[in-house]
């Protein structure tokens, strides 16, 4: 059985489509013995809250000040789930300026963030690349110096090559995601136990997340955990397993 002492990726009402607060999120981790969770919400082109201008509304994202670093006992980190928006690796946001800094808003955002998750939803034309473009766009992801961790990537539909994007990740000491919410479509599994198999091969850390939506479902990893075990995959290669081992990881101080 394995401890997993950290949710790297959950989502609040600010995402539009998820269903719980934050003191919510917080209140059913402590419920579950976690120690921490990162609050991951969407930062995308069509998820998004915008400004009057059209802008990406950063408001509350970056109003960090306003939250206790502990809250009910377990320490909220702050991050993102951001979008890969081409087959280039680009994210959301990352070409869109505003005033004079020479900051984009979406470097902005990423600058401020405790975790960084770059996931693909959608772009024109995602659902048609081929695996070698689905995997020169992960490498490029990997490259950015604000990703922390790949999302779900073992969705299906979008093939790649896991050995390359395995080998990438280890050696930038960035995680691949196992994803619970990936197991609600039973085509992912196969593709999960695949890239699995493929990062305890390359000696490649994965971050096992719940991707909750609503606050029920905070620290809920039964699936991906029980497809670990039955691979016999490596509880050292599970970044989250503690929040310590994730900073050591990524070399980040929280």
């Amino acid at each position: 059985m394995y401890s997993i002492l950290t949710d790297l990726h959950t989502h609040t009402i600010y995402s539009g489509h998820a269903f719980s607060t934050i003191g919510e999120n917080a209140a059913e981790a402590a419920r579950n013995g976690l120690e921490a969770i990162a609050m991951t919400d969407h930062f995308s082109s069509f998820m998004t809250p915008r400004r009057a201008d059209g802008s990406p509304d950063l408001g509350p994202m970056m109003n960090r000040t306003a939250l206790p670093p502990v809250i009910g006992g377990v320490r909220v980190l702050h991050g993102v789930e951001i979008d890969i928006v081409d087959f280039a690796g680009h994210l959301a946001f990352c070409d869109c300026f505003t005033g004079e800094s020479g900051i984009s808003i979406g470097e902005r955002l990423l600058r401020s963030r405790d975790v960084v998750i770059a996931s693909i939803h959608m772009f024109p034309g995602f659902r048609d690349g081929t695996s070698a473009q689905n995997t020169e766009m992960y490498l490029a992801a990997l490259e950015n110096p604000y990703v922390d961790i790949i999302g779900h990537p073992c969705r299906p539909g979008l093939p790649f090559d896991h050995a390359a994007v395995a080998r990438a990740a280890k050696e930038a000491n960035k995680c691949l995601e196992i994803n619970d919410h990936s197991f609600d479509t039973p085509e992912a599994h196969d593709n999960c136990r695949a890239l699995a198999i493929r990062c305890a091969e390359e000696g490649t850390h994965i971050v096992v997340s719940s991707d909750a939506h609503s606050a029920w479902f905070v620290g809920k990893f039964e699936r991906a955990a029980k497809m670990l075990e039955e691979i016999h995959f490596p509880q050292e290669l599970i970044a989250n397993a503690s929040l310590a081992k994730f900073a050591a990881l990524r070399n980040k101080q929280f």
